[in-house]
Order: C-alpha cells, then sequence, then structure tokens
C-alpha cells in the first residue's frame, strides 16, 4: 500500500535502505485513535509504545513522502534466523497453473523437532490421487526454490481457507484452524 503519511505519524527509524528484519514499523501517536479504555489498562499498554504510540502491527517505511505498508509483522516467517513474507511463498505458488490469488496460506508451524517450518495450504480441485502427490511435490519445490526450506504442504478442499469480514485472506485462523484438525487435508500418499 501507498500513501501519504497522516501528519505526526512515523515509523520507528529514518527512511533509508534496510533489510527486511529491520523493517521499520509504523507508528502513529495514541491520542487521535483512540480513547484509552478506562477499564482495561493492560489491554490499552499492550499496544502502546512507552511514549504512548500505537504500533499498528503493519510493516513499512516511508519514501518520498509516502508511506510503504510491505505486511503485518504477525504474519512474517522467520526460519532459521531469515524472514519470509508469506505473501511471497502464495505468490510463488499462484504461479504454478490453476491457481489464483486466495487460494493458498503461508505461515509458520513448530515441526516435530521443534525447529520453526513453512505450512503451505493449498485449495486443490484435483480428483485424481497421483496428479494430487504430483501437485504437492511441485509446489514443494516452488516453495524450495525461493526459500530455501523444505515446507509442509497440505492440499484442502475449495473454499475451505477462512476470510476475514473485508474478504481477506486470515492466515492466522487458518494456522489455528489447520493445528486444531479443523481443516482437514486431502490424503496424498508420500
Amino acid at each position: 500500500m501507498l500513501w501519504p503519511p497522516i501528519p505526526g505519524t512515523g515509523c520507528d527509524n529514518p527512511p533509508r535502505p534496510v533489510a527486511l528484519d529491520a523493517m521499520p514499523r509504523p507508528t502513529r501517536p495514541a491520542a487521535p485513535v483512540f480513547s484509552p479504555a478506562a477499564s482495561k489498562p493492560e489491554a490499552t499498554d499492550a499496544c502502546l509504545s512507552a511514549d504512548k504510540w500505537l504500533d499498528t502491527g503493519d510493516m513499512g517505511y516511508i519514501s518520498g513522502g509516502y508511506i510503504f505498508i510491505v505486511g503485518r509483522a504477525k504474519d512474517m516467517i522467520i526460519i532459521n534466523g531469515r524472514n519470509h513474507w508469506p505473501q511471497d511463498i502464495e505468490w510463488a505458488v499462484e504461479q504454478l497453473p490453476g491457481f489464483k490469488s486466495g487460494d493458498i496460506a503461508a505461515f509458520a508451524i513448530t515441526g516435530p523437532s521443534g525447529e520453526e517450518t513453512p505450512a503451505v495450504l493449498v485449495h486443490c480441485r484435483v480428483s485424481d490421487p497421483e496428479e494430487r502427490g504430483r501437485l504437492r511435490d511441485d509446489i514443494r519445490e516452488r516453495v524450495r526454490a525461493i526459500t530455501g526450506i523444505t515446507p509442509v504442504v497440505e492440499l484442502v478442499p475449495p473454499r475451505t481457507l477462512p476470510r476475514t469480514s473485508s474478504g481477506k485472506l486470515s492466515r492466522t485462523k487458518a494456522r489455528n484452524l489447520y493445528l486444531s484438525g479443523e481443516i482437514v487435508p486431502f490424503d496424498v500418499a508420500a
């Protein structure tokens, strides 16, 4: 996203070339946004910095007088100290034939030995088991090519991935539903 920042807003560091792991977080003074909830001071304090600026949860930077929002901090996938945007993983899978935006959700899960690993849930419209196996392998290879990490790839029925009230993919909810067993992937032979 790109727009001129509202006067009084900022990022937590000045505009300059920056690595993804040092991406600044847009903030703004909290007072114009909301009145602190007197009955919930802990909740209010949790979303404010020490100097009472609201952390939006976005990651971005200001350049040429415009603010660029590049993603949400909570969606960042960190594997072996490297940051991966889920949108990049999802976009890579979307480039394979038969997929469109919204068919893929990427997020991190904890593997069997405690390490973080990327997981990719993909809407699958293929019914042939052998073709599903090839599809899963193609997706795994595509993600490995961009991240250097072998992901967990799960093919799920169409319209399984949850959306927000505005129709956007909800990665956090997809992750929670997957981990709780509420999103049931297709069986695909190894």
